[in-house]
């Protein structure tokens, strides 16, 4: 159930090499600008630049301590919903811990099977994954954050 990105972020992690790098919604809306993918579009449209310069556009950001508090506290408006929105119950939380655990899905692929399963609009959100993970131990008595589910 790990996507192409999911195994990609785990083996830069294994490797050590793995660094934050982001222009997500919440930042860019707090900063009340666009993100370079917009930026590109729009240069597209309005027909500026080659194709080939607006390749080389950078399309990352690296984060300011900042950026770090916009995006905990949109986190935790985030977990806040899917803790009151997602009900788990024993058989649900079997399944996800099959996932979790057995298959060794990670929280956005334990979210994308539950968001397909249950027609939610969540889809692979890592945050609904790590809420329903969350829900499914407690309800079987263990941790998430803990062996065998992390």
């Amino acid at each position: 159930m790990l996507d192409r990105d999911d195994k990609q972020v785990i083996k830069e992690a294994k490797a050590g090499t793995a660094v934050l790098v982001t222009w997500d919604r919440v930042l860019r809306k707090s900063a009340g600008g666009i993100t370079p993918y917009e930026a590109l579009d729009q240069a597209k449209l309005s027909g500026k630049g080659t194709p080939e310069a607006q390749a080389e556009v950078s399309r990352l950001r690296q984060l300011a301590p900042g950026d770090l508090t916009v995006l905990l506290e949109a986190g935790n408006k985030a977990v806040a919903h899917f803790r009151q929105q997602i009900e788990v119950n024993r058989s649900i939380a079997n399944m996800i811990r099959q996932l979790r655990v057995e298959e060794d899905c990670s929280w956005r692929a334990v979210a994308r099977f539950t968001s397909k399963l249950w027609g939610t609009s969540w889809g692979g959100n890592q945050i609904a994954g790590m809420v329903l993970c969350e829900k499914a131990a407690k309800l079987l008595g263990e941790d998430f954050m803990e062996p065998p589910w992390n």
